[in-house]
């Protein structure tokens, strides 16, 4: 205790301010005879608001700011970063967007990106830099940030950015990367620097600062040159890849389905999780990509071909990005249907390339496509084996279910860990594994002697699984004894605790297809239905105006990365009748006829009264107002501390407060810092595929030394556990059931910044319909670029979701009836599993069909024993 109170007292004296963080415990305990524990977690305290608020100027460049937690208010405007070299004689490629977003919390974080390079790039010295900001409790001494290429490490530092963002900058061996897609792995191994309890785990973390962050490149790289190598077209600091549709005056929906095509495919090339397109003249700078499609003629007063020849057949090619312009990818040909046969060209991807590792990382995005009846190892979803020395161990992994996916509980799908544990952990130590952040599945460690293990099956109930985008995170709690002695030196001399193996793997067994409509998320993270849908999907666009038509190209854009292949949508300007194909309507509330949203069930009036003047307002695009310097520092100091989507709005009384910080002056003599990490420092944690027995063996030592017990008992105990578990899975989907229900009472509120609505008019895909509208067209466009931030758009759910721009939130209302849509053949298997599924998520039913059933077995047998057999008097 006394050396707890020292340690506070040298954090203070070495101009660390103190925080207070009201954290509890948010672990389900499970009784020590059940191994398995089926539950809903309560909310963690980073997701109730109580992040600890962190003392730290922004960044070395910028003067300091105390930041406090504020209310939502109304957006002010936002505009993008300037863009600037990372060193001189340099530009930054910075790494797109993910659903992860840029944080890596707790004790141990991870975060995979697959990074395309020209084969001109592979062959160049090429540096990585990282610009990162930490928790205020990370213990540097102890905690260390480490850049991985290939599965190979480049270089690690200790992580003491706890006042400003530091920056450092890794020299990357010749031939490590590769020409096409190479996997960069950041991870981070983080010590409380006061206390040693699990809770405190969780006001630990590392923010990768996106604008600082991202591959090194000379200044007079070409970049792309040609169509093949669309994958390393830079993302801007946001992590979002830019697209400028450049289209003619009043272009022609015909016009805009082929740029809808082209900019779908650039998407795709390169795994860009968030591409934002908009419509104007070209853009210059250098991120992004400038989209010019048309005919030739057409062509000639946005863009200069003289230089490539002669336009008398299909063509799709590149103009390379030039001082002061982006990249421009150009598909035109002599007449209209040569620029179709150009379209068609381009949608037709070449096989992918680039190192084992960065296939394995593009395959992954934006998570790994698993069906029924199969299984994966964790290492081919980018997840590395470690050995670990702390409380608190998390990995994660991102799996897409099929859009036809039944979830239900009606089966559970398998996680079979390999790994170990050491002896001596305290009675609390368990293991957890969360789908999209809620408990699934809890198994105790009971054994004083530690063990080891190569496939200790772990159900997972279908029922926590979704149609669509699903995040598998698995948590181990590992405290000791020793932790309530709490010397925060001994971590760095801590022993091996816990022992994940990336041999573990996931397994599905066979799972009900049939769809069920409305369902926005499978729709926001699965394109279904308008992804292979029979025909051509309509994009009704009752307004042609530039903001609008870039908030359905952003859309519809976005479906097709969450699809996995371009869609072919087909525009009309009338609302189409029912039956010729499923339809999304994108537009602001006043373009569409109101008959038709309450038709649709779109609340309308609510949402004219919420947003009031807000519909008639004649609004700048932020992207049109330049901020200052001040307003940028502040703005992106929010972004980083609560690991905000730059894309959304930031509260504007938070901003305002922090531009009177950023005010005072800075301290003299500050610079930036940067530091260069020598190649080959020490290697944290373990290469992903080897010596992975040898590992396993050498623990399996460890423990004999320290005696074994009772491994039978055990095994018993873990049938018995996965028995109760079942039992309790009813329970668990009731509780779930009535947090949904508690979300339908969040409704429209003059925050909400866009609607999205979805209805089934008739019995088949055809006649699903999905509205997306905002107050006015310049809204329409802004609130579209934050819907599809991965971290936004997978919240998506329901019959209604309603965006808060300035929380980066979507309150969702779920569908009351959901009507089922066949798919496939119901096959005997298929209905069956369907019937199980139906019958788990209607309990009620299922108990009247079962005491109907024993009442009429009841009945036979009493006919039976009266009527069967010899009498007697």
């Amino acid at each position: 205790m006394q050396f707890r109170i020292l340690a506070a007292m040298l954090a203070a004296t070495t101009a660390l301010t103190p925080i207070a963080v009201g954290a509890q415990a948010i672990f389900t305990t499970a009784p020590q005879e059940q191994l398995f524990h089926f539950a809903v977690d309560r909310p963690r305290p980073e997701a109730s608001g109580l992040q600890p608020i962190i003392p730290a100027r922004f960044s070395a460049r910028q003067s300091r700011v105390e930041v406090a937690a504020v209310p939502a208010a109304s957006p002010p405007p936002v505009a993008p970063l300037a863009p600037r070299p990372a060193i001189a004689g340099a530009m930054l490629r910075h790494l797109t967007n993910n659903i992860q977003g840029y944080r890596l919390a707790g004790e141990v974080g991870a975060s995979e990106w697959p990074i395309y390079v020209t084969e001109a790039q592979a062959s160049r010295r090429l540096q990585f830099r990282i610009g990162y900001l930490a928790a205020v409790s990370v213990m540097p001494e102890a905690s260390a940030l480490t850049l991985t290429i290939n599965d190979q490490t480049i270089g690690d530092t200790p992580i003491r950015a706890v006042q400003e963002v530091e920056t450092i900058v890794f020299d990357i061996p010749p031939g490590v990367m590769r020409p096409g897609f190479n996997s960069v792995r950041i991870s981070t191994n983080q010590r409380h620097r006061v206390d040693c309890s699990l809770e405190a785990t969780y006001e630990l973390w590392t923010q990768i600062d996106p604008t600082e962050t991202g591959l090194v490149l000379p200044e007079d790289d070409p970049g792309v040159t040609s169509l093949s190598d669309l994958g390393a077209l830079p993302p801007d600091e946001q992590g979002a890849l830019p697209i400028r549709a450049v289209l003619g005056a009043n272009a022609k929906p015909f016009e805009i389905e082929r740029m809808l095509r082209a900019a779908q495919a650039i998407s795709l090339a390169g795994r860009f999780e968030q591409p934002v397109v908009d419509a104007g003249p070209a853009a210059p700078g250098r991120y992004g990509v400038n989209l010019f499609v048309g005919a030739a003629a057409e062509l000639a007063g946005r863009v200069d071909l003289s230089r490539v020849g002669p336009m008398n057949e299909p063509r799709a090619f590149v103009l390379p990005a030039a001082p002061g312009r982006r990249a421009g990818v150009v598909v035109t040909g002599a007449t209209s249907a040569q620029v179709d046969e150009a379209i068609r060209r381009l949608l037709v991807s070449p096989a992918p390339k680039g190192s084992p590792q960065g296939l394995r990382a593009a395959a992954a995005f934006p998570g790994y496509r698993l069906d029924g009846g199969r299984k994966v190892k964790l290492r081919d979803l980018g997840v590395a084996s470690e050995e670990f020395t702390g409380r608190l161990y998390r990995a994660a992994f991102n799996i897409v279910m099929p859009p036809d996916f039944y979830a239900a509980d009606y089966g559970n799908a398998l996680l079979r860990l390999a790994g170990g544990y050491a002896a001596g952990l305290d009675s609390d130590a368990q293991i957890v594994v969360k789908i999209d952040e809620r408990t699934a599945v809890s198994l105790i460690l009971l054994k004083s002697s530690g063990d080891v293990f190569r496939d200790n099956p772990l159900p997972l109930p279908l029922g926590f699984l979704k149609a669509g985008l699903n995040r598998i995170e698995i948590e181990a709690h590992s405290p000791t004894r020793q932790d309530v002695d709490c010397d925060p030196l001994a971590s760095l001399r801590a022993a091996k605790r816990f022992l994940f193996l990336d041999e573990t793997e996931i397994e599905l067994p066979p799972i009900a297809r049939i769809a069920r409509m409305p369902d926005l998320a499978v729709t926001a993270s699965g394109g279904f239905p308008y992804a292979g849908a029979k025909g051509r999907p309509k994009l009704y666009l009752p307004s042609l105006e530039s903001d609008a038509v870039g908030a359905a190209a952003t859309i519809v854009a976005h479906f097709a990365i969450a699809a996995g292949r371009p869609i072919d949508f087909e525009i009309v300007d009338a609302p189409p009748a029912e039956g010729q194909g499923p339809t999304l309507a994108v537009a602001p509330l006043d373009s569409f006829d109101a008959a038709l949203l309450r038709r649709l069930d779109m609340p309308a009036d609510m949402l004219r009264e919420a947003w009031g003047p807000h519909l008639t307002a004649d609004r700048r695009k932020a992207s049109e107002k330049r901020l200052s310097q001040l307003e940028i520092a502040a703005r992106n100091r929010f972004v980083l501390q609560r690991n905000f989507p730059m894309a959304c709005y930031a509260p504007r009384n938070l901003l305002e407060r922090t531009i009177t910080a950023l005010s005072a002056p800075a301290p003299a003599g500050e610079a930036e810092r940067v530091d260069f990490a020598p190649v080959g420092s020490v290697r944290r944690g373990v290469e992903r595929g080897e010596g992975e027995q040898d590992l396993l063996e050498a623990w399996r030592d460890d423990l004999r030394r320290e005696g074994r017990w009772g491994y039978g008992v055990v095994e018993r105990l873990r049938v018995a556990g996965a028995w109760s578990a079942a039992r309790v899975a009813d329970a668990a989907q009731w509780v779930r059931a009535g947090f949904e229900a508690e979300a339908a009472d969040r409704v429209a509120s003059a925050q909400a910044s866009l609607a999205m609505s979805q209805t089934i008019a008739g019995d088949t895909a055809k006649d699903v319909w999905t509205i997306v509208t905002a107050p006015n067209a310049a809204t329409l466009a802004e609130a579209s670029a934050c819907l599809v931030d991965p971290r936004v758009s997978r919240r998506v759910q329901g019959s209604l979701a309603m965006l808060d721009m300035t929380s980066a939130t979507v309150a969702a209302t779920p569908a009351d009836n959901p009507r089922f849509i066949v798919t496939r053949p119901l096959s005997f298997g298929n209905l069956r599993l369907i019937a199980a599924g139906w019958m788990s998520l209607h309990p009620t039913v299922y108990v009247g069909l079962a005491v109907l059933v024993a009442a009429l077995f009841a009945a036979s047998a009493r006919w039976l024993t009266r009527n069967v057999g010899r009498r007697t008097r």
